[in-house]
């Protein structure tokens, strides 16, 4: 591990469990981090917060948006009321490995007074979503949940991965779980093996290929990735040979 990369490497790698799909404004769709095991992963790096890592509230304040207009039915003659954003800079501390305090700053925001579902809200839990905010996203240059923001949760085949060495992580028996996980990857590189032999086209089973070549690549399973590499290319050059008798 390099001197730079060295939170970074502990860090970066997030245990799918701790992660949750949304939908923001305008259809946005990703994956959202809890923030506690954001701050559960700065306590393992830095130590109890407090003593090793925190945050100080450097400034807030409340920044006026566009107009809002009420539902005319429920409001008749309702005035237009400008939305409110909540916004708060912090600076997150945390010790080095001199033992020197090091400081990151960041900005938080939180719609306060918002259009929702038609109808104009208060969300009286603003400061506290701001707050968060600005810790994530003090924590995201240190290398914390680097994997999301990357988008590698956007790969299912990367997930499972991660998935799988979190349970080996956590398992209370882990010879156990590798063998579970051992099971699991003979009946799926068989499976495939299966499923390429039925393959009606050559586009169609190079696509197979390559899907779960990527897959165990990912899993770090070089033998996996051969041995459907081999039956790829024994089908293939039979193929070949039947077109050319």
């Amino acid at each position: 591990m390099s001197t730079n990369m060295r939170i970074w490497d502990l860090v970066d790698t997030t245990d799918p469990s701790a992660t949750k799909n949304f939908t923001g404004m305008g259809g946005f769709k990703g994956t959202a981090i809890k923030p506690t095991y954001l701050m559960r992963k700065a306590t393992e790096i830095f130590g109890p917060c407090g003593e090793g890592w925190g945050w100080t509230v450097l400034e807030e304040r409340f920044d006026e948006g566009g107009p809002l207009q009420a539902p005319t039915k429920e409001w008749p003659g309702a005035p237009l009321i400008n939305a409110k954003l909540h916004t708060v800079k912090i600076e997150l501390w945390y010790l080095g490995k001199e033992g020197q305090k090091c400081t990151v700053q960041h900005y938080g925001h939180t719609p306060f007074v918002l259009l929702q579902q038609g109808k104009i809200i208060t969300d009286w839990e603003a400061a506290k979503k701001s707050l968060t905010d600005a810790i994530g996203k003090c924590l995201q240059p240190l290398g914390f949940a680097a994997d999301i923001h990357m988008g590698l949760f956007d790969d299912a085949a990367y997930v499972e991965t991660v998935r799988d060495e979190v349970a080996i992580a956590k398992a209370e028996d882990k010879q156990q779980e590798l063998e579970r996980q051992q099971q699991e990857r003979l009946e799926f590189i068989r499976s495939v093996i299966e499923t390429m032999a039925g393959a009606q086209s050559a586009q169609e089973l190079k696509k197979i290929h390559d899907t779960a070549v990527r897959k165990l690549t990912l899993r770090k399973d070089t033998k996996g990735a051969e041995r459907i590499s081999l039956e790829w290319k024994r089908i293939t050059d039979a193929a070949e040979r039947e077109n050319a008798a």
